[in-house]
């Protein structure tokens, strides 16, 4: 486990990087149209930029026109994987509960009840009771498989959510915003 976390972190500062240095060639050639537009304006419309600095402008060109999503999705992505060991912990628990309280039957009540020996559907089935009570006993990956995408839903919702809330609107409605 802890060679897979080394790769993801790994992995996870890679990617940091290279959208560091994706950030900053952005933010160089949103600098540049933030000038030219500001030359615009000052050549155009001046009366619409009363009350706005540059820098001001700057800072809300910045805003509307730099890219948003690769940072949210990378904020997902490691949300994600530095949340597993505490979605394998509560998954955990939960199955623990679920076993306790009787809603999730034990391996061994499901080796009694159900009897897989009996299956002729393949020959990986026809078992004693103990090969019974492994593939009973694996039966519980299920729970975490359903339960990691769940997790994963949840962390895309509410990173998707905040992507959508926080959504700039267009250059002229900014600086109208930032006005009042």
């Amino acid at each position: 486990m802890l060679g897979f976390f080394l790769v993801v972190f790994l992995g996870l500062g890679l990617a940091g990087g290279l959208y560091w240095r994706w950030r900053k060639k952005v933010a160089e050639e949103v600098a540049e149209g933030a000038e030219i537009e500001w030359g615009l304006f000052q050549k155009n419309e001046p009366e619409f930029l009363e009350g706005i600095s540059e820098a001001k402008f700057r800072e809300i060109y910045a805003r509307v026109h730099t890219p948003r999503f690769p940072a949210y999705a990378l904020a997902a992505i490691a949300t994600f994987f530095l949340s597993l060991p505490v979605t394998f912990a509560v998954l955990t628990l939960l199955l623990w509960v679920g076993q306790a309280t009787g809603v999730v039957p034990q391996p061994v009540e499901m080796v009694q009840y159900v009897n897989l020996g009996e299956v002729r559907v393949t020959q990986a089935w026809e078992c004693g009771a103990e090969c019974q009570l492994y593939v009973a006993e694996a039966f519980a990956g299920f729970y975490y498989f359903f339960g990691v995408i769940v997790a994963w839903l949840v962390i895309v919702w509410f990173f998707m959510r905040r992507y959508h809330r926080r959504r700039p609107g267009y250059l002229r409605d900014e600086i109208i915003r930032a006005k009042e």
